[in-house]
């Protein structure tokens, strides 16, 4: 969808990075990449907030951007947008606040794709089913519903899928509470065509100290992201059974985020290399961290680079995926904004230059 913000040309603010240059960066000379929009949904009416990206996984023309209106009047759910950004579907949900989606999720003997948004106001889970051919939402969830009583006031959300046996899991945060940890429920088939949801642990041992909204798992690897909005990015094992629930590693922390900190994604370039994004919500930035960590050192994720997003600003949400669609041939990001009530679509093309190329070719995700 062109806009009146969409531009063709995309610029490097040079910080020591000349083009072919190894692909390494210090914290110190990190870049800043600003990059164009190529595209917007239309505004929700009442208050935008996270998105999730699907891509049929053998059809690039099939996907849709998922977002949440949280907001209470005049109507909170889940907004559906084609890649021009029109609107396709909207379906009601007591505000929801966070959403994701996940393939391979196994219903009547059957993989399909789902996703799953929280509900602020009735403290439960909600599971659609994404049709393959269109893109819309089914509601699938259990006639009893996904309590999540743990969960005061439910906030960020994310899915693990769990390779070894397809197990899948809802991995969610309260943003009220004495304790801020996460907290983890199975999702399985209730016999009749729809899916319930099993708490599994409380995961954080106390870590998060303000509240995360922000979460993203990284199923191949097995770690789940967590951003503690006033402080930093916590790093757990995803599995429960691999038991451990303190925090393997802790990053952007101190004034190298502006704000808070917000939506996280990652971009997978197969292989188990990628770059981890978050959201600094206070200058309208995309901070940017190896996947695999540095050399030697998984659980160490320093700074990269910096993307300074034009046409988006107080960003909550962000999602990005390295799937070919019409358009994006490497992928793109979505990306909230607040003062637009939207979600603004970004080329990943314009993204992957020296140091954030893949050194592989990309198994899309």
């Amino acid at each position: 969808m062109q806009t009146d913000r969409t531009r063709h040309v995309t610029a490097w603010i040079v910080l020591g990075i000349i083009a072919g240059a190894p692909h390494v960066v210090s914290p110190a000379t990190a870049p800043t990449l600003t990059v164009s929009p190529r595209g917007e949904t239309l505004p929700v009416p009442g208050d935008a907030d996270d998105c999730a990206i699907w891509v049929h996984a053998d059809d690039p023309a099939r996907a849709v951007i998922i977002g949440t209106d949280k907001a209470e009047k005049p109507k909170p759910g889940l907004h559906v947008w084609d890649l021009e950004g029109r609107e396709i579907q909207f379906v009601s949900v007591p505000r929801p606040n966070n959403v994701d989606v996940q393939a391979g999720f196994m219903l009547n003997g059957q993989a399909i794709d789902i996703a799953v948004c929280n509900a602020r106001r009735t403290h439960t889970l909600h599971v659609f089913r994404i049709d393959p051919k269109t893109g819309m939402l089914a509601n699938i969830t259990t006639e009893k519903g996904i309590p999540t009583p743990e969960l005061r006031d439910p906030y960020g959300l994310a899915i693990y899928r769990r390779p070894q046996d397809g197990a899948v899991f809802v991995i969610a945060s309260t943003q009220l509470g004495a304790a801020h940890d996460l907290h983890q429920y199975r999702l399985e088939d209730d016999g009749t065509g729809h899916v319930k949801g099993t708490y599994v642990r409380r995961l954080g041992g106390g870590s998060i100290r303000k509240f995360a909204e922000g979460i993203v798992v990284d199923d191949a690897l097995g770690w789940v992201y967590a951003a503690d909005e006033g402080n930093g990015v916590f790093k757990y094992s995803a599995d429960p059974e691999q038991g451990g629930n303190e925090p393997l590693a802790t990053f952007a922390v101190g004034d190298e985020i502006a704000g808070d900190r917000e939506g996280m994604a990652i971009y997978d370039c197969g292989g188990g290399k990628g770059w981890i994004l978050l959201s600094s919500q206070g200058d309208g930035t995309v901070k940017v961290y190896r996947r695999e960590g540095e050399p030697g050192a998984p659980h160490k994720h320093v700074l990269v680079a910096t993307l300074h997003t034009e046409g988006s600003s107080s960003t909550d949400g962000l999602d990005v995926t390295s799937r070919p669609a019409v358009g994006f041939p490497n992928g793109f990001l979505a990306k909230h904004d607040s003062s637009g009530r939207n979600f603004v679509l970004y080329s990943w093309s314009d993204v992957a230059r020296a140091p954030l190329g893949c050194p592989s070719p990309s198994a899309r995700r």
